[in-house]
């Protein structure tokens, strides 16, 4: 991996960690809130997740079917592993989620408010290795 990927990749990590910070300070600042800026936060990482999942889309057309002069078949196929790929990955984190919020599940404010944070979280987490796949040159 060349100098410039890495360095790209430290600065969208650290990107991501400081939206993850800044939102939880955002919330602990809103103390009654809580469960309703968990939820704007788990829709704004899902804004940021749907972005860079169109990327990766915009990514791999350009790729396969510019860069490789039409290779449509690799494109549908690299298109289908991503979707199956995404698929698997929302189970993932829903199930992590739950098990994360498994202590207080009882509690339903608290419980939604835990899924919510999780899911920010894990979709930020999402949208930084999806900017690692077929990078622009």
């Amino acid at each position: 991996m060349n100098v410039a990927r890495l360095m790209f990749f430290a600065f969208m990590a650290m990107s991501v960690s400081s939206v993850s910070f800044a939102q939880d300070a955002d919330c602990e600042a809103v103390a009654g809130q809580r469960g309703e800026c968990a939820e704007e936060a788990m829709k704004a990482a899902a804004r940021v997740l749907n972005d860079r999942y169109e990327a990766l889309i915009d990514r791999a057309g350009s790729r396969y079917i510019f860069q490789y002069q039409s290779r449509h078949e690799e494109h549908k196929a690299f298109l289908d592993r991503l979707k199956n790929s995404q698929r698997a990955w929302i189970m993932l984190r829903d199930s992590n989620c739950r098990l994360e919020g498994f202590e207080n599940e009882w509690d339903k404010p608290s419980y939604s408010a835990d899924l919510n944070r999780c899911t920010a979280k894990m979709s930020l987490e999402r949208a930084l290795y999806l900017d690692g796949i077929l990078p622009a040159h």
